[in-house]
């Protein structure tokens, strides 16, 4: 009877043991996936590097056929992929893929680097304007900035933008102001260069005035430093959940044993 319990307390200690160093492993693993800067051959990029801004344009000369992007991780432990031919550039748009992997393994981030060899005319997919009418948009426009968010009244199903691009020849494209339903909704203005090939993305986060905006569930997000933390319930290992599981199971069977052990000694007596 006593071997029986000792075992058991023994496999309860020895999964419990294995369960904490999950987690302990989790938690000191840092889940930050973010850049802290990018450069172009040894250079700073143009427009300036933000953390949150995930796509940016480089226009290049005709006659530069390669390049070399460092992107530089807020986390030095996190892991850095360049995706794309940066040694053969094809004239026009070629479009690289910067994959961020935290240091725990799971948290991801991409920024995307659209390097345009040629006419800077021809390539041109910047806006001169971009204005919502009757509202106000935060920050004040600038060609570079590709961030915005803009309040209008809750009763209006679409907004009104004016967006005005660089070159003639350019054209723009109008994505999700069709019919205004969130609270919150994403508006995208894609500008087209001359080339046909250059698009660039303007977006606005269109907000209804007056209303409030919930947190998702069991989410709790914060900024530290600039960095943005994520502690999420989700978050927990599964390993760790399936031992929880597994010492539950256990203590159960053990006290059946020690039951059935019980019963079957008061019979034979």
């Amino acid at each position: 009877m006593k071997k029986i319990i000792n075992m058991l307390l023994l496999l309860i200690i020895m999964i419990f043991i294995i369960g904490q160093e999950n987690v302990v492993n989790a938690e000191t693993k840092n889940n930050d996936p973010m850049l802290k800067d990018i450069r172009i051959n040894g250079s700073e990029i143009e427009p300036a590097f933000e953390m949150f801004t995930t796509e940016y344009i480089i226009q290049v000369s005709e006659e530069t056929t390669n390049i070399q992007i460092e992107a530089i991780p807020d986390d030095e432990n996190a892991n850095v992929e360049i995706i794309g031919d940066t040694q053969n550039l094809s004239l026009g748009r070629n479009e690289f893929e910067i994959k961020v992997t935290a240091e725990n393994g799971i948290a991801t981030q991409s920024y995307y680097i659209y390097v345009t060899r040629g006419n800077s005319k021809s390539t041109n997919a910047n806006l001169k304007s971009l204005t919502v009418v009757n509202a106000e948009l935060a920050p004040a426009f600038n060609s570079n900035t590709i961030n915005y968010a803009v309040e209008y009244p809750k009763d209006l199903k679409q907004i009104e933008i004016e967006a005005i691009p660089e070159e003639e020849g350019a054209t723009v494209k109008i994505i999700g102001n069709e019919d205004l339903t969130e609270i919150t909704q994403t508006i995208e203005i894609q500008v087209t260069a001359q080339d046909g090939q250059t698009i660039k993305t303007y977006y606005v986060i269109a907000k209804k005035a007056g209303m409030e905006v919930e947190s998702p569930e069991g989410k709790d997000i914060s900024q530290k430093n600039g960095n943005t933390e994520e502690k999420i319930s989700e978050n927990i290992p599964l390993k760790v959940i399936g031992i929880l599981i597994i010492i539950i199971v256990v203590i159960i069977a053990g006290i059946g044993i020690v039951k059935n052990f019980k019963k079957r000694k008061d019979t034979k007596k």
